[in-house]
């Protein structure tokens, strides 16, 4: 066989070798001549070496020099032995071993090398991913089980959202005239998906990449990540509620097996409902701040900065709420159960549509398990003026907090004139979502290629 041959002759792998040797036992005992397998080459024995596919890895035997690193194929057979014990037990041998692939590099030199990573897969990290896999296809089974329709919308945009506390990645696009235009990646899809709405519309979801640049270096984050988005017309945000954790609690079922999902040490129960609590009840209950001072702006200063928070008279509202609310609120969220905070400021909800009884305050929601953010939810803002009001507002604080300014999409606004029926939608993270449902603790370990890794 020549270097880099095109073929190989496997008709197995390391766990179906395994199972039908042990499943056959008789018949096991026969050398399996005719069967053939092949991986890389992780890992040197006393009497053989470790070869590891997609399936996993297997012990052989093998009287042959082999190098660690190279991809090969084996002539696989195996054989009942009586260990010391005098048990019997299976042992695996290679009867033959060609090189598909040298690995030229010191394969063992670099462990922390991406690229090492990448050849020597951590099984546990390959079971992660089958079921990465298993949530995506169980979101799209949930919502067109409901006839949901998939979307597909832009990821680079002229203009962006007007987000104050987000940053937005730019690029630049060149015609072949040699005209040049700024573009941008988006920080959601949900512009492009409420002017769906307004086409007609009525049910519809999207699992797209989105981008936030600058973002906090921690294991929740990564600056390109699965954002699933889904809306509803003729809905609020109780319907989303209802849609979030019935989503939750059918992928629970599909991935862990039932609606208990254990989560560093915590185990919570996703299934259905799940408690709802008003956000300024949260600051009463965990901060010990009454709604008198939450909703008092100067207030609030005070009582931020009697907590030891670096606070003057230009932190704005949303910084006093998040100094507290993220560090002593959120790590608490969701430990039995996911937690529904909703009726957030409406000052912090610029796309979301005002409580009607109390107009200080917005049909927002956000959902919390194991301390973990999930996803973020409105009854969406459908009047155009309040809307162009809003996010003007939004970009003259951008501009105070020295970001870059760009126009207000005006083809959003013109949407919204035409009509956008009332509806809900909500962002979820699906990335996190992976996380809590596979027991891991960091981002990274979820992602094919994670920002560290490009």
């Amino acid at each position: 066989m020549g270097k880099f041959p095109s073929k190989t002759r496997r008709n197995s792998s390391c766990l179906l070798l395994k199972e039908s040797f042990e499943q056959s036992q008789g018949e096991a005992k026969k050398e399996g001549s005719g069967i053939w397998i092949a991986g890389r080459i992780v890992g040197i024995l006393d009497d053989g070496f470790v070869l590891q596919d997609e399936s996993g890895r297997l012990d052989l035997r093998c009287g042959e020099k082999v190098r660690v690193g190279d991809i090969v194929e084996v002539r696989a057979g195996g054989l009942f032995e009586v260990g010391g014990d005098g048990k019997e037990r299976a042992v695996f041998v290679a009867r033959e071993v060609a090189v598909l692939v040298q690995c030229v590099d010191d394969f063992f030199i670099k462990p922390d090398d991406p690229n090492y990573r990448r050849a020597v897969i951590d099984l546990s990290f390959m079971e992660r991913m089958k079921k990465r896999a298993r949530v995506i296809d169980g979101i799209r089974e949930f919502f067109k089980g409901q006839d949901f329709l998939e979307a597909s919308t832009p990821e680079i945009v002229r203009l962006p959202g007007m987000e104050p506390y987000l940053d937005i990645f730019k690029t630049r696009f060149t015609d072949t005239k040699g005209a040049v235009e700024d573009l941008y990646l988006i920080t959601s899809p949900e512009y492009a998906m409420k002017k769906l709405l307004v086409s007609g519309c009525e049910k519809i979801f999207q699992i797209c990449r989105s981008f936030r640049n600058k973002e906090t270096n921690s294991s929740l984050h990564n600056p390109e990540f699965t954002l699933l988005e889904w809306y509803r017309a003729f809905a609020d945000y109780e319907n989303i509620m209802k849609d979030t954790e019935n989503l939750v609690a059918y992928l629970a079922k599909k991935v862990c097996g039932g609606t208990k999902i254990l989560f560093q040490g915590h185990t919570v129960d996703v299934s259905t409902p799940w408690p709802r609590v008003k956000v300024k009840d949260l600051f009463a209950e965990y901060a010990g701040i009454d709604a008198e001072t939450f909703e008092d702006e100067e207030k609030l200063r005070i009582a931020t900065k009697k907590r030891g928070y670096k606070v003057d008279g230009g932190t704005s509202y949303d910084n006093l709420f998040f100094s507290i609310f993220m560090n002593e609120i959120e790590p608490k969220l969701g430990f039995n159960k996911p937690v529904i905070a909703y009726e957030y400021p409406a000052c912090m909800a610029a796309l979301a549509k005002k409580c009607a009884d109390n107009p200080a305050y917005a049909q927002r929601f956000e959902v919390y398990m194991a301390g973990v953010e999930l996803c973020n939810a409105f009854t969406e803002l459908n009047d155009p003026r309040e809307q162009e009001r809003r996010l003007e507002a939004e970009r003259e604080e951008r501009i105070r907090m020295g970001k870059e300014d760009y126009p207000i999409d005006q083809s959003f606004i013109r949407a919204l004139e035409f009509g956008m029926p009332p509806s809900g939608g909500n962002a979820l993270g699906v990335d996190r979502l992976v996380m809590l449902l596979t027991d891991t603790p960091d981002i990274r370990d979820i992602l094919f290629f994670p920002h560290k890794d490009l």
